[in-house]
């Protein structure tokens, strides 16, 4: 009898490589030289079942995908009997071979050095083989693995006498910090640090975070630079910790006051820079042109490619190009699906819907003919003020407000958290600018304190607020909102939560914003990605108003299309930012109709010339049953009813004219000689007589008559046109009641 996988592992495959010396990590097959703290992985070998082919499932694609993911050279794969093997280098599957030749310790860890290049007994290569800080000992696959490959290519370029240059990219939320921290703690306990190394970021909370992680393993060695006593307060720590902003990175002449009067030239060992994307490519650049032999370290969660996309803007392709041409390709890469896929990050459900205005384009006569007004000051604006000749989605909340359009979102959007979990949840809106971070605060605020009326609750205090930065400018609200489960619910702000603000316990990220960059948007996605166990979060929900999700790439677990961007000018991101006093003007237009529904329907309305099944969004039927306004002793007929939703609203419509009152006959006479229609799909029928029944008409007619068959009678119709919403009354004759 033939053992199944694990029985073949404990008698066939164990004892083999035991014999064939130390290192095995369960079948991560690890070299080890002399009394190393830690053995590395070079190889991963995978257990068959006895009777199963050794060979069976080794793929040239698969084996190439395990090298990367565990960044091993070899994968192998074994019944007990035979093995067969796939090399990173040649690309080439070989065997099967006797798994009694399968190669010992030694021959593993030449046949290594002679692929590499890297030679194991020069005392550098000992980083490859240290034990992470204790305060970070429980590392994941990825995050080794990560280290490895950076190893890897320092040693390498080292070795050509270059200075080394290395790219990372991992998924937000996959512990980019964890990974600096233990690099950087291998690299001390390797002897590679002789001078102090520098983590360098953009943000007060990113210097933060890093600090608490890095302060974690190094004690007092990590210290936060700044002006202490007039002099350095990181002056003596082997950890320097910094914003651009605290160096003089960021000054207008480009003189970078902090560091050229603390730090000389090559001062550091080595210089991670994180979200390296976002930072390294400007006057900031010069703390890498003073170090030019530090080991240079960018972090970002950056794919390593963008799709080739229309969308992707001039800005991020030069940015990707500066990535590349600086670092060199990414050593390694963890994508958000590879960490979804192995349940470190959260999967995302996405809810796509839109406001109806956003598929209209107001020329600028329309806009003056509607006399807008500065949404500040009040006043009227002349075609002066107004910088475009033509005003579509993009613009709106940005350089026009569609004074109904926020309100109706923002109701909408309510009602999604009250029906998938509930009002208080922590969310992030991404807003088109400060202005509109305010008004989205203020409607959500007063649809929440609504909602604790109508139930007797009493409001949790900051429901929602605008977070711009700054302590007056809800900054300060970061904390409570990053650890309060009863205050701090909703943040709406424009980019200052894009990236670095880790919110474990944020339910929701929700885009009011569009959007072109890819970057930019995978950052943003990135603040919902994170598990909390303590809340059970193991999912978040994206809630998307302008279509960024077209921006998805093919990497995400829910696959819409592709990612969008931030906003400004020649293919950067909408989004006016903060509120200067000086800046164009921006136009609220009133008087417009505006009704928030799913994407889907939007675009099925959108398709003028298509054929095929519509179903018309509740809210437009709700308002065309309003505006032909039908009572009781007219007919009213649907030649193409589809499942039947305007003939229910229709039938609620006359019954509330009724009132609690009405004799009898007259809801016989509404329920059986008031609606007319006709459906040809005989599959929505069903539907359709279901629909009718939960409405209230529960006594249908459920016989069909041949279309050839008319009544003369004089009838209210109302006829769709191509542009959803649009109806007109006719006389004609009515059509059999197929459905009443």
């Amino acid at each position: 009898m033939s053992m199944n996988e694990a029985d073949t592992r404990c008698h066939l495959i164990d004892p083999v490589l035991r014999g064939k010396g130390p290192g095995r990590t369960d079948y991560l097959l690890c070299v080890q030289v002399g009394d190393a703290p830690k053995p590395m992985p070079v190889a991963v070998l995978e257990a068959k079942k006895e009777a199963e082919d050794p060979l069976k499932g080794m793929q040239q694609a698969r084996g190439y995908a395990d090298t990367l993911r565990f960044d091993v050279k070899y994968v192998f794969s074994t019944n007990g009997h035979r093995y067969g093997e796939y090399d990173r280098f040649t690309e080439m599957i070989n065997g099967p071979t006797q798994f009694c030749d399968f190669p010992s310790h030694p021959d593993l860890t030449a046949r290594y050095c002679k692929d590499t290049g890297i030679d194991l007994t020069r005392p550098e290569s000992a980083m490859l083989f240290q034990a992470d800080s204790a305060a970070w000992s429980q590392s994941r696959y990825y995050q080794d693995a990560a280290i490895r490959a950076s190893f890897e290519k320092i040693l390498l370029v080292r070795q050509a006498g270059k200075p080394p240059r290395v790219l990372l990219t991992l998924a937000t939320g996959a512990g980019k910090t964890i990974i600096a921290t233990n690099l950087l703690w291998r690299l001390s306990q390797a002897g590679q640090l002789p001078k102090p190394a520098l983590f360098l970021c953009d943000r007060d909370e990113l210097r933060e975070q890093a600090y608490t992680k890095l302060k974690a393993a190094f004690g007092d060695n990590a210290r936060i630079v700044r002006t202490e006593r007039g002099g350095n307060a990181a002056a003596n720590a082997r950890i320097h910790i910094a914003t651009y902003q605290t160096l003089g990175l960021d000054d207008e002449e480009g003189f970078a006051s902090f560091l050229t009067e603390h730090y000389g030239e090559d001062a550091f060992s080595v210089i991670i820079i994180d979200e390296c994307h976002r930072s390294a490519w400007g006057r900031w650049s010069e703390v890498l042109r003073r170090n030019p032999s530090a080991i240079h370290i960018g972090l970002t969660a950056t794919p390593r490619k963008l799709e080739e996309s229309d969308k992707a803007t001039k800005e991020d392709q030069e940015i990707t190009a500066n990535n590349r041409q600086y670092f060199g390709e990414p050593v390694y890469e963890y994508t958000l699906i590879q960490a979804q896929e192995d349940g470190y990050l959260a999967a995302c459900e996405i809810v796509k819907h839109k406001a109806s205005i956003d598929s209209a384009t107001f020329t600028k006569q329309e806009i003056l003919a509607a006399g807008v007004r500065d949404i500040k000051t009040g006043k009227l604006l002349t075609e002066e003020d107004l910088t475009k000749d033509e005003y579509t989605g993009k613009d709106f909340d940005d350089e026009l407000f569609i004074e109904l359009r926020t309100p109706k979102m923002c109701a909408d959007l309510f009602d999604l958290l009250c029906e998938n979990g509930g009002p208080e949840q922590k969310v992030i809106i991404f807003c088109t600018r400060e202005i509109h971070a305010d008004r989205v605060a203020q409607h959500m605020n007063n649809l929440y304190v609504r909602w604790c009326k109508e139930r007797g609750h009493t409001p949790k205090d900051h429901y929602a607020f605008k977070c711009m930065g700054g302590a007056n400018n809800g900054a300060d609200m970061i904390e409570p909102k990053r650890g309060s489960g009863e205050r701090a619910f909703i943040a709406c702000t424009v980019d200052l939560l894009e990236a670095g603000v880790d919110i474990e316990r944020l339910n929701a990220v929700v885009f009011f914003r569009y959007l072109q960059s890819p970057i930019k948007f995978y950052q943003m996605v990135g603040r919902g990605t994170r598990i909390h166990e303590e809340t059970q979060k193991y999912k978040f929900w994206l809630y998307d108003y302008t279509d960024v999700t077209s921006l998805f790439g093919t990497d995400f677990i829910t696959k819409p299309p592709r990612p969008g961007g931030d906003g400004r000018g020649d293919g950067g991101d909408t989004g006016g930012g903060d509120e200067g006093g000086d800046g164009p003007h921006v136009a609220e237009m009133r008087g417009q109709y505006v009704v928030v529904y799913e994407d889907l329907l939007l675009k099925m309305g959108e398709k003028n010339s298509d054929g095929g099944q519509f179903f018309t969004p509740r809210e437009v039927i709700r308002a065309m049953v309003h505006t032909v306004d039908p009572r009781l002793g007219q007919t009213v007929y649907d030649p193409c009813c589809g499942t039947g939703g305007f003939l229910a609203i229709a039938y609620e419509h006359i019954n509330r004219q009724l009132g609690a009152q009405a004799r009898s006959t007259d809801i016989d006479t509404l329920k059986h000689d008031t609606f007319f229609c006709r459906e040809k799909e005989n599959l929505v029928f069903p539907i359709a007589l279901a629909n009718l029944v939960l409405h209230g008409i529960d006594q249908p007619k459920r016989r069909r008559l041949p279309t050839t068959c008319w009544k003369r009678t004089t009838h209210r119709s109302a006829r769709r046109t191509r542009r959803p919403g649009i109806w007109k009354h006719r006389r004609r004759p009515s059509m059999p009641r197929c459905l009443i």
